[in-house]
């Protein structure tokens, strides 16, 4: 990865927002993952078909009524809930940066679904820019959604960061040249976002300060136990105008 991240790209389903699990409707979980991941659905997320054409195509292909899948659609679009902690975490992030970190979001999804979500009481203010695959013509992974994002932002791709919750769309910005993260655990994507991204030394260095003096010794059993060695290195190691803070903490 190189040392310094400008920007930054968020997925929306998955990452940004969650769907809710259906209940009594007429098509199954598994029977909405394999029409999300059939080819037709992927023509519909690249704005080739519109809404009415992808579902009688759906229809078709998965024996399936049209109106069942109308609905179902339409309660996954209603269920969507945004991830608040992480979106609090960006604003966060971007607030400190002072206008040196620029977010985007990318996203999977069709016309109608992003009119709807475009709806939703988010700060959408956070985005420098919402891209969705419908209108770019391109979805992921295709290389080319990736080239046309960056053309479109003006950005470099290897100050870019994607967070994305599949793998191969990851590896894709890879070969697209951009960094990724899989997004999976979200505690170790916001640690990791905030490492990149949140003025890590600075923090550190605060870290150490409001600590002084109780800096202690950690085992990997997760034993604390006060000695002077690791104080004693701080205090060296720090060398500037809080080393008396330090020097007048050690035992």
């Amino acid at each position: 990865m190189p040392q310094e991240y400008t920007v930054l790209i968020l997925d929306l389903g998955d990452v940004l927002f969650s769907w809710l699990p259906l209940t009594d409707i007429a098509i199954s979980p598994r029977q909405l993952r394999s029409i999300l991941s059939s080819p037709t659905w992927h023509d519909y997320e690249r704005g080739r078909l519109t809404q009415s054409e992808c579902y009688r195509a759906v229809a078709t292909q998965f024996s399936l009524k049209v109106n069942d899948i109308a609905e179902a659609f339409q309660l996954a679009r209603e269920s969507l809930a945004a991830n608040d902690e992480l979106l609090r975490v960006v604003r966060t992030l971007k607030t400190e940066a002072s206008g040196c970190l620029r977010v985007f979001a990318l996203s999977n999804i069709s016309a109608p679904d992003y009119e709807y979500i475009r709806t939703l009481p988010v700060d959408w203010s956070i985005f420098d820019g919402v891209f969705a695959s419908a209108a770019l013509g391109a979805r992921k992974p295709d290389l080319e959604v990736y080239q046309r994002v960056v053309e479109a932002a003006g950005i470099d791709p290897g100050q870019a960061l994607l967070v994305d919750d599949k793998v191969e769309n990851v590896l894709a910005a890879h070969a697209a040249g951009l960094g990724g993260i899989v997004f999976s655990k979200q505690s170790d994507v916001i640690m990791t976002l905030r490492g990149i991204y949140g003025q890590p030394a600075e923090r550190g260095r605060a870290f150490l300060e409001a600590r002084a003096g109780e800096l202690w010794s950690v085992t990997d059993t997760q034993v604390t136990f006060g000695e002077n060695f690791t104080q004693l290195l701080i205090f060296e190691l720090m060398n500037d105008g809080y080393a008396l803070l330090w020097k007048s903490c050690l035992c």
